[in-house]
């Protein structure tokens, strides 16, 4: 059965994919990752995540994957120690040189090829594969066709893909504009997501006179993309062998963690319940518009698709915010939450449950932590509130509310 592999920007949303049904996370310390800004985890929360991990008998792999200088190498070797330690399930690394340590210095720990290190065609999976690699993580360039024949051409060594989140404009990340715009290394873990701000055109001989780059019939905004989404095609990768399938968004939100895994995870288990009969059930689909996204894309995967480019406009779409989730599982009608942002009394509520279901209700009363009314909520504070049919909530579930 292929893995959900969700992302895990730090400790919160590492317990959130397990209870959404991951099988397995990725992460990042605090140093030698391509998400340095993504919050990511120190010693102490690393060895943390481990034991969290361990006790939901799940997986944890951990990103090693910038491109490293000479000055980097012997943090990167005490590094490489100290993952050793944890016993965790998988590094994950792009260098040649960062592999070629892991390999001397923890040759127990299995290595996982990172997607940055164009890995385009069977020749190189073979020879990955020959090194001692135990998984590669495919191009997002790759066509459907692509992945079948390196599966059918590579035979024992798991095969990872992207699945779902953003796509970068550059060559499977190699990008330097965020180096050249604001002195932030993007090979190093630093990317500013250049190619996701506003730009205007200036004209040699118009100085300081500004034209916006506007998207029509005539014209097209730069350096757009659109999200991956293969939700509707993921039975197709069940069928190519494929052995992972990977979230993107270890900077996402709590609410796009919850509910990416666990569509992810409701659609391959449909699958494979009864793969004869299975169709797609678009209320997937559905779901996965609540998120805030950009508009989705099948990414380079399926060819009759060309539209990987954002044509429309360069906002993110959002019909839902996130509100806060369920702290504990009530034992009577106060439910205790943590609030993010702020609502009030009598506001339409959506609930979403870590076994996928969701229901709609009001608000009915919000207390604050000393059980004192109130008519709305501070943002970032804990509060107890009771819902219209006093439903049982377990631990995680979701508030969320329709913009």
């Amino acid at each position: 059965m292929p893995e959900i592999l969700s992302p895990a920007g730090n400790l919160e949303k590492l317990q959130f994919a397990f209870a959404y049904g991951a099988d397995a996370v990725y992460v990042a310390g605090k140093e030698f990752s391509l998400r340095s800004y993504a919050g990511n985890l120190s010693d102490e929360e690393l060895q943390k995540a481990v034991e969290l991990t361990k006790a939901n008998k799940k997986k944890i792999y951990v990103a090693v994957n910038i491109f490293p200088y000479n000055k980097d190498i012997n943090e990167i070797e005490k590094y490489i120690k100290f993952l050793a330690s944890l016993k965790i399930n998988g590094i994950i690394v792009s260098d040649l040189g960062v592999f070629s340590i892991v390999k001397e210095i923890a040759p127990s720990i299995p290595i996982h090829i990172s997607v940055q290190a164009n890995n385009l065609n069977y020749k190189e999976i073979k020879m990955w594969k020959k090194l001692g690699a135990s998984r590669v993580i495919l191009a997002r360039e790759l066509s459907y066709e692509d992945i079948v024949e390196i599966r059918k051409q590579v035979p024992g060594i798991e095969l990872e893909i992207f699945v779902h989140g953003a796509i970068c404009m550059s060559y499977s990340g190699r990008c330097l504009l965020s180096n050249y715009l604001t002195g932030r290394d993007s090979n190093k873990g630093e990317c500013a997501q250049s190619c996701r701000w506003k730009y205007f055109l200036v004209e040699e001989k118009r100085k300081g006179e500004y034209m916006p780059v506007f998207e029509d019939n005539r014209g097209s905004y730069i350096l757009n993309s659109k999200d991956l989404c293969t939700i509707q095609n993921l039975h197709k990768f069940i069928e190519a062998g494929i052995d992972s399938f990977k979230i993107e968004g270890r900077m996402k939100s709590i609410h796009y963690v919850a509910l990416t895994t666990s569509i992810y995870k409701k659609v391959r288990d449909e699958y494979l319940k009864n793969p004869f009969t299975y169709t797609f059930n678009n209320k997937y689909m559905e779901e996965l518009e609540k998120i805030s996204h950009r508009p989705y894309t099948k990414g380079f995967y399926f060819t009759d698709e060309n539209m990987k480019q954002n044509y429309d406009f360069s906002d993110y779409i959002s019909t839902y915010t996130y509100i806060g989730y369920v702290m504990e599982e009530n034992q009577n009608d106060l439910i205790k939450i943590s609030e993010k942002r702020t609502f009030k009394n009598n506001d339409d509520m959506e609930f979403f449950l870590p076994d996928g279901s969701y229901f709609k209700t009001k608000i009915k009363e919000i207390k604050n932590k000393d059980k004192i009314d109130e008519l709305y909520t501070k943002q970032n504070h804990e509060y107890f509130i009771k819902i219209e049919n006093n439903k049982k909530l377990p631990e995680f579930t979701i508030l969320r509310k329709k913009i």
